[in-house]
């Protein structure tokens, strides 16, 4: 009796806990479905793309035999893909930069969902003008491809969808739990980075519209549990931005608010520097493959490595350690987070150092190790910006705003990277490391960052005063 009472009562909790799950669930199934489609197009874009200049280049340079992959990795092929890939990613930067305001405003006045909702739509518009493009090769020039970025007006893109499932963390934490909120959101990423890469790889053996087809799945996904999660902005917090004015809401004036705060200034160029790490990601995959002979497919499997590091460190390390040092330690929030971004920082640059370095394979996994522990920088000056925020009304601009600098460096480092990698290629040798060279001196930057971060409001208290009473 008393056993069929206890399974009476387990099956109503579960049963509540499935009518009525944890907000924060929600935000785990939105990066989740958002991560897989990033991660599995990832190989496969660079591989199509890859494939079309390949084809257009022995198009005009006829062979008597059919054209393999490896064939493809020809200096001449190589620069001109990284050509294509730089100027794509300087346009898909354009749109967060042109509308991030609008939509951080529209998020903060109409709730975070539809500013999701139309991310994802353009995110699919701009996976489907893509394979169009690649698909069509032999009838119109490679360089269609670009226009793709014009559907990231709708919505802002995947930049701006992160932003928005951060944003959905932060109204569910307060200052004491919300970097333990951001590593648990970031760490769900992490899982679907460590299983995208080995569904791109075997998708892409498969035929090359396959993993797009995963990807279009895995984005619609996103819209039932749009429309099942509540909204997670407070009404009253609504109804204040609704009455607020048009230049307040929409214009660039909300963002100028935001950098005269000297901490949030210098926090907002961390994370400009921070960005590098991920377009030098983007050269790893065509450097393995042209360095050690690997196929693109292969190479994504690297990525597995980094997730399955970020992981750990996301999950176990950096909670465990934040407990710690505030418990036991007595440390506060701010000086932990500080902490975490100098260590972050310095491991980045070691483990570009060692991917400079690293003579095969073995040792380029070595380096991604070492390289994936500094993955936490980002996250956690994203904590220390969000405490110097005066409410929750304005999270949503001030993470806006990390995702606009974020596509302005984004903008910059991606086309200046692809072109150091192509002028590498035709210099040939070991200069061919020379893209990993520059994300060390960035993050070799990024570790005394933190520090000016730490300190700025013991030097400069009196621009503090009067910027306050700007403000006032």
């Amino acid at each position: 009796m008393a056993f069929s009472s206890h399974v009476r009562g387990l099956r109503a909790r579960l049963y509540n806990a499935a009518a009525n799950p944890p907000k924060l669930l929600y935000v785990f199934f939105l990066i989740v479905f958002l991560e897989l489609e990033e991660s599995v197009q990832r190989a496969p874009t660079i591989r199509i793309l890859e494939n079309a200049v390949c084809q257009q280049h022995y198009r005009t340079h006829p062979i008597s035999h059919g054209i393999e992959e490896s064939m493809c990795k020809t200096a001449q092929i190589q620069s001109k893909l990284a050509h294509v890939r730089g100027i794509l990613s300087f346009f898909d930067a354009l749109p967060v930069i042109l509308l991030g305001s609008f939509f951080g405003s529209l998020a903060d006045r109409k709730g975070r969902r539809l500013p999701f909702a139309l991310a994802a739509c353009g995110i699919i518009c701009q996976m489907a003008w893509i394979y169009f493009t690649a698909y069509m090769w032999d009838r119109i020039p490679i360089e269609v491809v670009w226009v793709s970025s014009a559907f990231r007006l709708i919505g802002g893109g995947p930049n701006l969808a992160i932003a928005l499932c951060l944003t959905i963390a932060s109204d569910l934490s307060t200052d004491d739990t919300r970097s333990k909120y951001f590593y648990r959101v970031f760490t769900a990423s992490l899982v679907t980075d460590l299983v995208g890469p080995p569904i791109a790889y075997t998708t892409l053996k498969s035929s090359l519209w396959l993993p797009y087809l995963v990807c279009g799945i895995s984005l619609l996904c996103t819209f039932p549990v749009l429309l099942k999660m509540p909204e997670t902005l407070a009404s009253n917090v609504r109804q204040h931005a609704d009455i607020e004015g048009p230049v307040e809401r929409t214009g660039i004036t909300a963002y100028l608010q935001f950098l005269k705060d000297w901490r949030i200034l210098v926090g907002v160029a961390t994370v400009f520097l921070a960005q590098f790490r991920n377009n030098t990601i983007e050269i790893l995959l065509p450097y393995t493959s042209i360095r050690f002979g690997l196929e693109l497919g292969e190479t994504a499997m690297l990525l597995s490595v980094v997730s399955a590091v970020n992981i750990v460190v996301f999950l176990i390390l950096l909670p465990a350690a934040t407990t710690f040092l505030q418990e036991n330690i007595g440390l506060s929030s701010h000086l932990v987070n500080m902490y975490v971004a100098r260590t972050s920082s310095a491991m980045l640059t070691i483990g570009a150092a060692i991917l400079a370095a690293a003579p095969n394979v073995g040792i380029v996994v070595f380096a991604l190790i070492v390289y994936a522990t500094g993955f936490g920088v980002r996250l956690s000056i994203l904590a220390v910006l969000t405490a110097c925020v005066s409410s929750t009304k304005e999270t949503a601009r001030l993470y806006t705003l990390v995702a606009t600098t974020d596509a302005v460096a984004h903008m910059i480092a991606s086309p200046s990277l692809q072109w150091v990698w192509g002028r590498a290629l035709h210099i040939g040798g070991r200069w061919v490391v020379l893209p990993f060279l520059v994300l060390m001196v960035s993050s070799l930057l990024i570790v005394h960052v933190p520090k000016i971060l730490r300190l700025s409001g013991h030097f400069f208290p009196r621009l503090y005063n009067v910027m306050s009473l700007d403000s006032a």
